[in-house]
């Protein structure tokens, strides 16, 4: 009875909410934030590198760079005016605390920057730094100007009323004793012997450039000018990283007649055609600037994370994040490639590319690929969402050639799954492994330590190298229904009509099969089944809403589903819709992964299938509880890989990928 109550309760409680929300979203409030500008600090970068392999830091990077930059804290008072870095986004750690530390001389007396400090802002695009006081201005800005190379602009200003004699030197150096410099011209090259890679750094105006140790540099940008009251003069310098001495000298090639403040106009018309990309979209939360925030700070971590072609990563992918990933994962990739497509079509092709780059000859996609190719993972794929992505990506741009050059390798990929994953040949299939560990077979399903998998075992398929679990997943098929839908529309749209047919068919035979089957009337909620005896594992999990989202529910089962997501005792949590019924005695709500912990694609499946139910404004009600309490997101807070239900509190990665992407759709009602 209690139970029902609070159902009501809840569900009382959503309709007043929606009316709230719907007249107060009726008119666009006039203070509404549209520019780039508009936006600063979001996520916290201000932090200095104890050590060359400090990892814990955060940084700011764009245009799919491999290496970010940091804003010095405030009470760093050596590096205020620096910008800290670079550090390497293959987790190999920093090159520098900084490779240009401004040191400035007013009439002989050194210019205090930390006590003078006005501002320092990260934007979306851009590091700023101001420092002022009655005689002397100096602003100082970062910007990333190709993949390989980010520009620093400064201006040093007279804002005293009488002459001033102004000097401005740099100063820097690399953490590695055995890195090598060498003045080159204007610049200075560092060669990272130990991780073979190439950096340089260019002073194009200044006067002078000198070692001043084996592994420190100085330049002279301006020595003892005169500024008259008002006067003024701008520096620029670069920072140029490979890992290819090739491409280091191709891309110094590249900059030659640079146009700085061109550069840094294209920035900011780039970040600003992004953000009006997200914007202008009919969703109420666009028409507030909380979630307008969120919205930008989900933006700007899945640039941070963006990396282009290098070694054997063929095209453009994004890292899960530059905290402690180092590859690009397939089933992140469809995550992130279906929140690009909204803003960056082209990147998100590429993400889709990336993975299809490594297609084996069967059509299997492996787990993950990395710049070393030896190290992809062949031991599992991940779930079937390749061609949602694609679909995400004709929607937004309605590229029909994009969609012809994918068809035939996602319909290869989805024929695999009932070839390698279909251990008894009835149309329903299990996740498995090539190497017959249930492990890998885990990691499959991306839930990698369910509960519903701990009395799995493992069972050998027809193919040589093909193991599936005992148990028909719920979460697989409905996946691999809404792929066939997918793919039939595709086809559509290719002429490809007897096919579409065909696969409109079969996913209607599967979803008969899902609703008969799979879903448990006694309790209300789909489940995993047994092979062989069709046993429901009765587990209740994030998994158990995918036949909502996929579309495969009856409107019954999905108001069955409804209220089990509404109840307070099993998912309406702090933080919703975690990975595991909050009574279940296995709930492991902190370091239990997917035993408990919110993991934000799981809110999204979840929360986008109650509204092809027509349940929008329990949705709506979800998405605001996890955006007002997973801890960090209304502050200057990273977004996390996951959260704790019961209290918001962040746990495992910082600066998430498909958390930050899949908070972009839901907000936008994608």
């Amino acid at each position: 009875m209690n139970n029902i109550i609070n159902y009501f309760s809840v569900y009382s409680a959503l309709l007043l909410f929606s009316c709230n929300i719907g007249l107060k979203n009726n008119v666009l409030p006039e203070e509404i934030k549209n520019d780039r500008d508009d936006f600063y600090n979001l996520i916290n970068i201000k932090n200095v590198p104890q050590t060359e392999a400090d990892r814990d830091c955060f940084v700011f990077a764009d245009l799919g760079s491999w290496t970010g930059y940091a804003l010095p804290e405030n009470e760093e008072n050596k590096l205020a005016g620096s910008f800290i870095g670079p550090y390497m986004m293959t987790g190999r750690g920093w090159i520098a605390r900084s490779l240009a530390e401004p040191i400035i001389r007013v009439d002989g007396e050194k210019f205090d920057l930390a006590r003078n400090i006005q501002t320092s802002k990260y934007y979306p695009g851009k590091l700023v730094q101001e420092f002022r006081n009655e005689q002397l201005s100096f602003v100082t800005e970062l910007c990333f100007l190709s993949a390989r190379t980010a520009l620093i602009r400064s201006r040093v200003e007279n804002t005293g009323g009488r002459e001033v004699s102004v000097s401005l030197q740099w100063r820097g150096g690399v953490y590695e004793n055995s890195a090598t410099l060498s003045i080159e011209e204007k610049g200075i090259r560092i060669a990272n012997n130990r991780e073979q890679t190439f950096t340089y750094v260019s002073f194009p105006t200044a006067e002078d450039v000198r070692l001043v140790g084996t592994d420190s540099l100085l330049v002279v940008e301006k020595e003892e000018l005169r500024l008259s009251p008002g006067g003024s003069f701008e520096t620029a310098s670069t920072q140029t990283f490979a890992f290819e001495r090739g491409a280091l000298d191709k891309e110094l090639e590249q900059l030659k007649g640079l146009e700085v403040n061109l550069v840094f106009s294209e920035n900011e018309k780039r970040w600003n055609t992004y953000l009006s990309s997200l914007f202008d979209n009919d969703s109420p939360f666009m028409k507030e600037n909380k979630y307008r925030h969120v919205v930008v700070k989900a933006l700007m971590t899945l640039i941070a994370n963006w990396r282009t072609p290098s070694g054997d990563i063929l095209h453009d992918g994004t890292y899960p994040s530059y905290n402690g990933f180092f590859g690009i994962w397939s089933w992140d990739s469809w995550k992130h490639a279906a929140a690009n497509a909204l803003y960056n079509p082209e990147e998100a092709k590429n993400e889709i590319r990336c993975l299809f780059d490594y297609q084996a000859e069967n059509g299997m996609i492996p787990d993950f690929v990395s710049r070393n190719k030896e190290r992809i993972n062949w031991r599992d794929t991940k779930p079937p969402l390749a061609a949602w992505a694609v679909k995400c990506i004709y929607d937004a741009t309605g590229d029909k050639a994009f969609v012809a050059e994918m068809f035939d390798k996602l319909y290869k990929y989805h024929q695999w799954w009932y070839t390698d994953r279909d251990h008894d040949k009835n149309g329903i299939c299990e996740y498995g492994s090539t190497d017959g560990t249930l492990v890998a077979a885990c990691w499959e399903s991306g839930m990698d330590n369910g509960v519903r998998f701990d009395d799995a075992v493992m069972l050998k398929n027809e193919p040589e190298k093909a193991w599936s679990m005992n148990q028909e997943n719920i979460c697989l098929n409905s996946f691999l229904s809404a792929e066939k839908n997918f793919l039939a529309e595709m086809a559509e749209i290719l002429d490809k009509k007897e096919l579409a047919l065909q696969l409109n068919k079969e996913a209607e035979a599967l979803k008969n099969h899902i609703q008969a089957k799979m879903f448990d009337e006694e309790t209300g909620f789909f489940y995993d089944t047994r092979l062989g005896t069709g046993e429901f594992i009765k587990v209740m999990g994030a998994e158990c809403w995918l036949p909502l989202w996929a579309e495969v529910a009856t409107p019954q089962q999905a108001r069955k589903v409804l209220e089990k997501m509404l109840d307070p005792e099993k998912f309406n949590s702090k933080v919703p819709l975690g990975t595991l019924d909050i009574s279940h005695p296995r709930l492991r709500p902190t370091r239990g992964y997917w035993r408990g912990p919110v993991w934000i694609d799981q809110v999204y499946f979840g929360v986008t299938g109650l509204r092809k139910y027509g349940f929008n404004k329990e949705a709506d009600q979800l998405i605001i509880q996890y955006i007002d309490n997973a801890q960090g997101l209304l502050t200057d807070g990273p977004i996390h890989e996951n959260y704790n239900p019961l209290t918001g509190e962040t746990l495992n990665c910082p600066n998430f990928s498909w958390s930050s992407a899949m908070t972009i759709r839901m907000l936008l009602n994608k």
